[in-house]
């Protein structure tokens, strides 16, 4: 069957050009190329060795030599053309390695430098970069209203696709109309009622941190307080995402999430089953595998893939979690204050139940704690802010343990100053992946053409001389106060793009701050914070990993000595 002429790769060559042209723009999932692949590399083994009665060796190196080439000439066909002027960005700078593969980005990501790597070669290529095959990074604040914040926003990229993990989340849904229809059904959850309600299991949730801090603590005073932070965070968020307190019921079991657990109590267990790791893990998987606003849909195809292997067992452990508390929930059947919103959040498909509680989880509770983790680093750090800070808490309230009000929180100056400087510096996030539509668009006066992937990254408008200044990278709290850091100042607040915005923005924006600003004036107003003289502020800085989420290599270990 198999004559001389087929024999030889050519043939071979020639199908993998024709793949390639056959495929364009086609999405092929990963595990269904491996397998078609696996199925003719069987095939032709078969065949030669059945039918046409060659030996088996001989038909496995044909069989291997055929798909060899197959797939050479599929990966040759694809770089020239990804290098050619056929392809719609090849106006569009950037490093070579990244016009042809998305796999360098990979490592990039993988070492948690990726947000000043992708700064680097704005200073070196430019407003637009070329940062994958299909891919451009822009950093020009022009370019935040088309791609995010207009009503004519675009939709998310196949970044978003979460392989073969079970349901689809509010995170990893891609088109604008299905978010938008998800999303109504979240917003009764932060309303500012909902929010009301959420502050006080917040407080008590940050005085129960506030006992964590002080009982962790080792014979000379030194705490793990990124720890002790993180635990709290999870506390809350577990909470957080299905709702809220049931009808007169005031237990600790009645806080926010899954209304009723008492099963994820971290700050009082520790972390015995490794959930915070097992959080980060999973982030970090996903964010390597799917670098979001630098790869193509690459890293979705090897998703598809690496899914049925154990290195997406985190991924599948927090679902595995969030299926069980849910499950823990309705077995309890209780009415609660809010069920207009508990009727509508049922009627989410209980497949997409557990992806829409675990990566919320994941997302509000590690973004959240690696946040405040910064900011208190920026602030203990630093002795004008933390001296100028203590005398604004100090002035306005009295007794450490009294109430506070979410109005009273919003009227301290200097407070939310540390909030925002430490939103513009900390935030983990890698960017927002958006597609262009079909017929393309101008973005920051430059035409894009359709289908590409296009975003900004948050750190790098951050820290933009042309949205901040002076001294756009370093901490500087007073340029969020009136009259700034003197004339010339420039804050321009709409270019922390910590939450996104638009239709894709993060319902739980007014949640977060609101968590920001309540453990800060807590803790502040209950130690007194100092860095131990073992403490190595450039190991803790060159430490700093976003991957999604930050991640500290280096802990936030400090003296805490209680106030009172």
């Amino acid at each position: 069957m198999f004559s001389s002429d087929v024999e030889t790769p050519l043939p071979w060559i020639a199908a993998g050009i024709l793949s390639t042209i056959f495929l364009h723009k086609k999405v092929l999932r990963g595990d269904v190329a491996l397998f078609l692949e696996g199925t003719l590399f069987l095939a032709i083994i078969l065949t030669h060795h059945f039918v046409d009665n060659a030996d088996l060796l001989a038909s496995c190196s044909l069989a291997t030599s055929a798909i060899f080439s197959h797939i050479t000439s599929i990966t040759l066909a694809t770089i020239a053309y990804r290098l050619s002027p056929f392809h719609p960005l090849w106006n569009f700078k950037g490093p070579l390695i990244n016009k042809i593969t998305s796999f360098a980005m990979l490592y990039v990501v993988w070492t948690g430098k990726r947000h000043l790597y992708i700064d680097a070669l704005h200073r070196k290529y430019g407003k637009f970069v070329r940062t994958g095959p299909n891919t451009l990074s822009i950093n020009s604040h022009e370019a935040i209203g088309p791609i995010y914040a207009s009503a004519s926003a675009l939709d998310k990229s196949a970044a978003y696709t979460p392989g073969r993990l079970k349901g689809t989340g509010l995170f990893f849904i891609r088109s604008k109309a299905d978010h938008n229809t998800r999303r109504r059904l979240w917003a009764g959850a932060f309303t500012p009622q909902a929010l009301e309600e959420d502050k006080s299991i917040l407080e008590k949730r940050t005085f129960e941190l506030k006992t964590c801090v002080r009982d962790r603590r080792d014979t000379g005073g030194i705490v793990d307080l990124g720890e002790a932070i993180q635990h709290w965070s999870y506390a809350v968020m577990v909470r957080i995402i299905l709702l809220i307190y049931a009808s007169g019921d005031q237990s600790p079991k009645g806080d926010l999430t899954f209304g009723g657990s008492d099963r994820l109590e971290l700050m009082r267990d520790g972390d015995p089953e490794g959930l915070v790791e097992s959080g980060h893990k999973a982030t970090l998987t996903f964010e390597c595998v799917i670098p979001s606003i630098h790869t193509s849909e690459l890293g979705v195809f090897i998703f598809d893939i690496l899914s049925y292997f154990p290195v997406t067992g985190k991924l599948k452990r927090l679902e595995k979690v969030a299926e069980e508390l849910l499950a823990e929930r309705e077995k309890e059947n209780r009415p609660h204050s809010t069920d207009i919103f508990v009727s509508k959040i049922y009627f989410i498909f209980p497949i997409d139940l557990p992806s829409d509680q675990s990566n919320p989880n994941t997302s509000g509770s590690d973004t959240t704690s690696t946040v405040i983790i910064y900011l208190l680093f920026l602030v203990i750090s630093n002795k004008h802010a933390y001296e100028r800070l203590r005398e604004e808490l100090d002035a306005n309230f009295s007794d450490p343990d009294e109430p506070i009000s979410i109005s009273a929180l919003a009227s301290l100056p200097y407070l939310n100053a540390v909030v925002n400087e430490a939103l513009r510096l900390g935030s983990p996030f890698p960017g927002w992946p958006r597609v262009t539509p079909k017929g393309g668009m101008v973005i920051a006066d430059t035409y894009i053409p359709g289908e590409m992937i296009v975003g900004v990254n948050p750190y790098v408008q951050g820290t933009s001389g042309e949205n901040f200044y002076p001294d756009p990278t370093a901490y500087k709290p007073e340029r969020w106060l009136p009259g700034g850091l003197g004339p010339g100042t420039l804050t321009r607040k709409s270019a922390i793009m910590s939450f996104s915005f638009g239709a894709f923005g993060c319902l739980g924006r007014n949640l977060a701050i609101l968590e920001l600003q309540i453990v800060t004036v807590r803790l502040m107003l209950a130690f007194d914070f100092a860095l131990p003289s073992t403490f190595d502020t450039q190991k803790f800085l060159d430490g700093v990993e976003n991957m999604r989420t930050t991640h500290f290599r280096y802990p936030l270990k400090v003296i805490a000595t209680p106030r009172v």
